[in-house]
């Protein structure tokens, strides 16, 4: 019986404008209302999967950056976080930095970024809870170190033929996947979004095989294949197709609706 579903925010809770919609809220909802505990697994930063998940109606606990936060919306506490080991930080942001890409750069509990890549994500991604909760830096790097900040997550985007992957793929403790088919992330060797969906569901006391996922992108597979039901989304990326149980129409057409109501007991 599955008494948990994790989603997956962009491409999945979202729809094609980036918005939670009534369907998908009244769905969430009657899941919790039947018991279920209904959370978020997102590659978004913390403040972000705080307001999608009160947005949403979902339990407090999320699964934020792409694995490498557990926090809790209702106190917004940090509950566990996993930093990148020095110096490969270090050298990951070194390599990323003045090549025109839009960079993300969340370090620690904070987000960084550089002028280039704020004008660019003030065209490319409005979501004010992460624009009001961004530091802009010109020098990153001295900012981090000035506040003693660890990096943990480094997002790159709109620039593909600038992005510095096969150096990055040689640096120690470190490790690389996508949400789409243009970007990049780099979190700690070992995290993942099944790894914290599993401290999540202890948390929750849900054992894996009572849990469900619902994803769309290769970040996701993780946490796929963490669960003892996975499913995707229409838009989903093969990969994702090929180790789900079944498939659900695409974020566009009110799959993640349908996704949660076929995770509920009656559904079947």
């Amino acid at each position: 019986m599955i008494r948990l579903i994790s989603l997956d925010l962009d491409g999945t809770l979202l729809d094609p404008s980036g918005a939670v919609t009534p369907a998908t809220k009244a769905a969430i909802a009657q899941a919790r209302s039947a018991g279920l505990r209904v959370v978020l697994n997102t590659g978004r930063p913390i403040p972000e999967a705080f307001w999608f998940a009160r947005e949403a109606g979902c339990d407090s606990l999320v699964c934020a950056l792409g694995g490498g936060a557990l926090a809790d919306s209702a106190t917004g506490q940090v509950i566990r976080r996993w930093d990148i080991e020095e110096p490969s930080g270090r050298q990951a942001l070194e390599l990323c930095l003045g090549k025109e890409i839009e960079l993300m750069i969340f370090a620690g509990n904070e987000i960084l970024a550089d002028p280039f890549s704020k004008q660019s994500l003030l065209k490319t991604y409005p979501f004010p809870a992460f624009h009001d909760n961004t530091i802009v830096t010109a020098n990153p790097l001295g900012y981090m170190e000035e506040h003693n900040l660890p990096l943990t997550k480094i997002h790159g985007d709109q620039n593909p033929g600038r992005y510095p992957l096969e150096e990055l793929a040689q640096l120690p403790e470190i490790q690389l996947t996508a949400s789409n088919d243009h970007d990049f992330e780099l979190v700690a060797q070992g995290v993942d979004k099944g790894r914290t969906l599993a401290l999540l569901a202890m948390m929750y006391g849900v054992p894996l095989c009572d849990c469900a996922g619902v994803g769309d992108s290769d970040n996701d597979l993780a946490m796929l294949r963490a669960v003892g039901t996975p499913i995707a989304m229409g838009n989903a990326a093969k990969a994702v197709k090929d180790i789900s149980c079944r498939i659900v129409p695409s974020n566009g057409e009110e799959g993640v609706a349908q996704a949660i109501l076929s995770c509920l007991p009656d559904a079947h």
